[in-house]
C-alpha cells in the first residue's frame, strides 16, 4: 500500500474515534437506538468536514465490524475498501487487504 493510502486510512480512523465519543455522549445524555445523531465523514479525505445524519442504532450496526467506516456518496476509495451497503444519504464501506490490516492494527 503507497503512504497515501495509508495515511487516508490512519485519518479515517480518526474520524471514526471522534464520531464514537458523539455516539458516546449521545447514549450518556439518554438518548436511545432511534435518536438521531450527526457525525463527521469517515472518509479520510483530509479536507473533508462532511455531516452525516443517522441514527445511534444505525451507527452501531455500521460499525459492528473493526474494519467498516461510513462515508458520503461519492467518499469512497475503490483501492482500499468496497460499498457493502447503501443508506439515505450514506455508504457503509469494509476494508480489505493492506488497509483492513491497518485498521485493525489502529483499533487494538
Amino acid at each position: 500500500m503507497d503512504e497515501r493510502h495509508e495515511r487516508i486510512v490512519k485519518n479515517e480512523a480518526v474520524f471514526r474515534a471522534a464520531n464514537r465519543e458523539i455516539e458516546h455522549a449521545e447514549k450518556e445524555a439518554g438518548g436511545g437506538t432511534d435518536q438521531l445523531i450527526e457525525v463527521l465523514c469517515e472518509c479520510g479525505r483530509e479536507k473533508c468536514r462532511g455531516v452525516i445524519t443517522l441514527t445511534v442504532a444505525e451507527y452501531d450496526g455500521a460499525h459492528a465490524q473493526d474494519d467498516r467506516f461510513v462515508v458520503l456518496r461519492g467518499h469512497e476509495s475503490a483501492q482500499i475498501e468496497e460499498v457493502v451497503e447503501e443508506r439515505a444519504g450514506y455508504l457503509v464501506v469494509d476494508k480489505f487487504g493492506e488497509a483492513e490490516d491497518i485498521v485493525e492494527e489502529e483499533s487494538s
